[in-house]
């Protein structure tokens, strides 16, 4: 059955959340025609998520405060320009929004990275959760956090876990609690489950478990269930840090495995039809990956630690904002050393 056949079957609610992330990307390559399509596709959920259509015309106001407000050179205005300028165009004060976030990056940036996409993810997520007045403390949770998890694990942690991380400083849970919830994860998931899954994707995992309450090694279990589930089904799904980190996201929303899975392999199967969501723009495991995402923001999110209700929809657009940018990342390096050969 073809994926035009399954619409038929899908869900009018996640139907027309999938209309609208095509019609939003359609929109934001105008703006952005020479930008990286996968860059894009996280800019249109931007709006998708905040059931909005994009407007050009606000669009092209917030490229030009951006402008007028970072360096040439800024990482600002690099790989993550469509989604940075998409946020600030759903601000009421754009303006406003990009100064208040440039003032907690500063903040983060005191640590050890020098200019940062990763941190610009992690200052919008301060800003988006309404603790701009907790930046200072914030960062020095933050960097205790990491500084910690890289002292246990060097040759893991990285510029990747940054975003999750400051997320995770967010919660009421202390430094100690925090750490020891991502290490449990991590050596349970080695010890005790049979996957054919990397040391750096189980302590991904641990950081996107650890945002929610409940005892860690249950909600691992949940995890294995349904990546088994998914394999079961013949589903091919991503064994990269991002991609099977976010089934953390797909427990406890309320929905069966089965259920979840055909809705997800149904959007995946529509978007792979519509233009722009496949071939050499977006390979079947990151579709997999957008689908998922588009699916899980149709359920009720579960309990969490920052005390917001859209806790998930917070960490899925960031993990579609990582995806997209290290690909990004890797197409510029690659490049770079094709031109030096």
């Amino acid at each position: 059955m073809s994926g035009k056949d399954k619409v038929i079957i899908m869900k009018e609610s996640i139907k027309n959340k999938v209309d609208l992330l095509i019609s939003n990307k359609q929109k934001i390559e105008t703006e952005f025609k020479w930008g990286y399509s996968l860059m894009n596709i996280a800019a249109a959920l931007v709006f998708t998520g905040e059931n909005r259509e994009v407007d050009i015309e606000r669009l092209k106001l917030c490229k030009q405060i951006l402008k007028k407000n970072t360096g040439v050179f800024s990482s600002f205005r690099s790989y993550s320009e469509a989604v940075i300028v998409s946020k600030m165009a759903n601000a009421a004060d754009p303006e406003q929004y990009i100064n208040d976030v440039k003032f907690i990056y500063e903040k983060l940036k005191r640590g050890s990275f020098s200019d940062s996409s990763y941190l610009i993810q992690g200052a919008i997520c301060i800003y988006e959760a309404g603790k701009l007045s907790e930046a200072e403390m914030l960062a020095k949770k933050f960097w205790n956090v990491y500084n910690k998890m890289n002292k246990k694990h060097p040759f893991l942690t990285s510029s990747e876990d940054i975003v999750f991380v400051i997320l995770l400083a967010m919660t009421d849970k202390s430094v100690d609690e925090i750490v020891n919830e991502i290490e449990d994860c991590y050596s349970y998931m080695r010890r005790n489950v049979k996957l054919n899954i990397g040391d750096n994707e189980y302590q991904g995992l641990g950081e996107i478990l650890a945002l929610s309450s409940g005892d860690i090694t249950n909600k691992c279990d949940k995890v294995t269930g349904l990546y088994n589930s998914i394999l079961a089904h013949g589903v091919r799904w991503g064994k990269e840090y991002n991609e099977f980190a976010s089934l953390g996201l797909l427990i406890d929303l309320g929905v069966d495995n089965d259920t979840l899975i055909n809705e997800i392999v149904e959007v995946n199967n529509y978007l792979k039809d519509s233009k722009g969501f496949s071939g050499w723009t977006l390979d079947n495991k990151q579709r997999l990956m957008f689908s998922a995402m588009l699916v899980g923001d149709n359920y009720g999110t579960r309990d969490n630690h920052l005390g917001s209700s859209a806790i998930n929809s917070t960490v899925a657009m960031v993990i579609a904002e990582e995806i997209a940018l290290m690909m990004c990342i890797i197409i510029c390096t690659t490049s770079a050393s094709t031109v030096n050969t």
